[in-house]
């Protein structure tokens, strides 16, 4: 059945099940983006802009590039703009609202905040986890 869209239940989940904290906290870190927000924030210090941030993951999502934004050329700016409003609108307020990040809208900067890095403390334990069990399934038993 179809929700109703003028019926606030119907677009309710069926079973009026309330989110934990957790699951707020892998639905934040379920995305590659703002993982890659959350490790560039702990890597350097003080406030971050969002426009060095998205030049930061377009450069991550180019790496095979020299390294220097210009040298990837103009079709990248229109991938850099795209990138910042994504970061604008979804990603750094879905950070902030899990208080993962403090954004600041009059200078459109972003801080890691403590509970930003003990989020990117768990996902780098989670996908140590993962490439230790993928060693251990890829290792062909000697006889």
């Amino acid at each position: 059945m179809l929700p109703v869209i003028s019926d606030p239940e119907s677009l309710s989940t069926p079973s009026g099940h309330v989110p934990s904290a957790t699951d707020s906290q892998f639905d934040v870190l379920a995305d590659r983006r703002r993982r890659s927000v959350l490790g560039y924030l702990d890597a350097t210090e003080g406030p971050v802009s969002l426009s060095d941030l998205a030049d930061h993951l377009v450069l991550e999502d180019h790496a095979e590039a020299d390294g220097a934004l210009a040298s990837c050329g103009d079709a990248l700016f229109g991938t850099r703009r795209r990138v910042q409003l994504s970061l604008r609108h979804s990603h750094v307020p879905k950070l902030a609202d899990a208080g993962a990040v403090d954004f600041d809208h009059d200078t459109n900067t972003v801080t890691l905040c403590d509970r930003g890095a003990k989020l990117l403390a768990r996902a780098e334990s989670i996908d140590a986890d993962d490439s230790h069990q993928d060693e251990h399934m890829t290792e062909t038993p000697t006889p």
